[in-house]
């Protein structure tokens, strides 16, 4: 029996080390794919109302709003950009996110969740943080890593409420009302632009009909008179 010319051993191993490729590239494309179904699904169920706007306790809406920035950053890594991943969340298909009228469309509760998840994955970039695999990990379990770089670098973020509990019961418990930023001294006192934001939210908050006119003007009342740092 004639032994194979080594052109048809090249050609044959070629083919099978194609083959190989080609089915590590079809593994990878579906797992990818169903990874970005999971983590879609996981921010549909974040971002309904009784997750969002009813926690039972304080600490576990700052662990799930840990865990939607940590979701938001993976999604960043396959390919979907943090709109894209939020709005996914949000259950608005990807045919409408740029029809250019998306925000003049977003119901009153879609827009506290999109303000709230958009700013605090900023803050979560300008604090330092990488979507490394420890850093990722560490945030399924709804717990963030020391800051890794700046002036803060070393120590754990604050998880602030723009919205002074004292002022309303049960904020502690609202995810919306969380702000991920850098530890400060409980004697710091709220300054102007997170005095602004907290005033917006309880607006937002009425118009979404989450709480009443009322509580608004009182929280109003109790913001005007808070201190500035």
């Amino acid at each position: 029996m004639e032994a194979p010319s080594p052109m048809y051993i090249l050609t044959r191993a070629a083919t099978l080390v194609a083959l190989i490729v080609a089915v590590l590239f079809g593994y990878s494309f579906v797992k990818k794919k169903q990874r970005k179904a999971a983590i879609t699904a996981e921010l549909e169920s974040i971002t309904s109302d009784s997750s969002f706007f009813q926690q039972f306790y304080a600490v576990d809406a700052q662990k799930t709003l840990v865990r939607a920035i940590g979701l938001i950053a993976e999604a960043n890594l396959l390919g979907v950009t943090p709109e894209s991943a939020i709005n996914c969340g949000l259950g608005i298909q990807p045919k409408f996110f740029d029809n250019g009228l998306k925000d003049q469309a977003s119901l009153p509760r879609e827009k506290i969740i999109r303000a709230c998840l958009r700013s605090n994955y900023e803050n979560f970039l300008k604090l330092g943080y990488a979507p490394d695999v420890q850093t990722l990990n560490a945030m399924k379990n709804g717990e963030l890593p020391p800051i890794p770089s700046g002036p803060k670098s070393g120590r754990a973020p604050d998880l602030a409420h723009l919205i002074n509990p004292a002022l309303s019961p049960g904020m502690e418990k609202v995810i919306a009302n969380l702000i991920l930023r850098p530890p400060e001294s409980e004697s710091v006192s709220a300054n102007a632009i997170e005095i602004s934001l907290a005033k917006q939210l309880a607006c937002d908050l009425t118009e979404a009909g989450l709480i009443e006119e009322s509580v608004r003007d009182h929280i109003l009342q109790g913001l005007s008179k808070a201190p500035e740092s």
